[in-house]
């Protein structure tokens, strides 16, 4: 409180003996309308009345003198009541409320460290976390000019979009908004990125890809050339993946070739031959939650995935 005080409080002096309080930081004020003049004794400032806006108190306060010239300065000497000291909460006990931009439902009193996980299911009545209403937001925004609650935003069925193996939350409401589908890698409608038939190239407006280009086994270059061949002129990908903002990207399995994974004794192993016959075995494998290949199989960086976009026309 006292550092505070020293870097807010300044007083400047008049050809009369009354002393204008002036306050440089916007947490402390002298309320407005306040009458009650201040004034000097024994090198002490005493100040009547004194407003700590984060607290929303009110105190007097002694200070003392420490410079004089060429203006004055002052050290906090008393403040009366005390200033209880404010203790941080932790993110586990902050509580925000929010409207979810998947189903509309209004949430309350949701733990701070729920919201901004990036996985967790943080809206009660759908079950959506960060990263699906992120989708929506940057999805809406883009064609609507704004971000809107797929609840409230007009339909537009001339709009082609697919998805890739992405959440039925959001993907059922698109569904009926537009004129879209999601696709699976391992079952109807099947979508393979790394094959795509020509007859797909040029018809979409939009394309969503949330947290599937990290497991696509080989030829990532490859995929993302495809989705852009799959846009029309004008259209656009919403994309999520995992990526570390510093660093190189990372292969954990650069020899893909022909694999399958082997599962012995509650433990399972990808067994890999590449292209010149090497075999390889790998164990410690990272799945992601859902169906079809969901092994993680590469980092991305934030420059490395710039250019793979870039590169790939998108």
């Amino acid at each position: 409180m006292r550092n505070l005080f020293n870097r807010a409080l300044k007083l400047m002096t008049g050809k009369s003996q009354h002393h204008q309080f002036v306050a440089s930081n916007p947490n402390t004020t002298i309320p407005s309308g306040n009458n009650r003049q201040s004034w000097f004794e024994l090198d002490r400032l005493h100040l009547p009345e004194v407003l700590i806006k984060p607290n929303g108190t009110t105190h007097r306060a002694v200070l003392r003198v420490t410079e004089t010239s060429p203006n004055y300065r002052f050290e906090l000497e008393q403040l009366d009541p005390p200033l209880e000291a404010t203790v941080p909460q932790p993110p586990e006990k902050q509580r925000l409320s929010f409207c979810c931009n998947i189903c509309g439902g209004n949430n309350t009193d949701i733990a701070l460290n729920l919201i901004t996980d990036r996985e967790a299911s943080s809206c009660t009545h759908c079950g959506s976390s960060l990263r699906m209403r992120s989708v929506i937001q940057a999805l809406t925004s883009e064609i609507y000019g704004k971000s809107l609650a797929l609840t409230s935003a007009p339909a537009n069925r001339s709009l082609r979009g697919a998805d890739m193996s992405d959440w039925t939350g959001y993907a059922e409401p698109l569904a009926k908004l537009f004129g879209y589908q999601n696709t699976f890698y391992h079952q109807k409608p099947r979508l393979d990125i790394l094959n795509v038939p020509e007859s797909e190239f040029g018809q979409y407006d939009f394309l969503i890809s949330s947290d599937v280009m990290e497991h696509v086994p080989t030829d990532i270059d490859k995929a993302f050339a495809n989705m852009a061949k799959m846009l029309k002129p004008g259209g656009f990908l919403v994309l999520t993946v995992p990526y570390k903002p510093d660093g190189e990207h990372e292969e954990f399995y650069p020899d893909l070739h022909e694999y399958r994974f082997i599962s012995t004794g509650g433990k399972t192993f990808l067994y890999n031959r590449t292209k010149n016959g090497t075999e390889q075995i790998y164990d410690n494998l990272v799945f992601h939650g859902g169906d079809g290949f969901t092994l993680f199989v590469r980092m991305f960086s934030e420059s490395s995935l710039i250019k793979m976009l870039e590169a790939s026309g998108i």
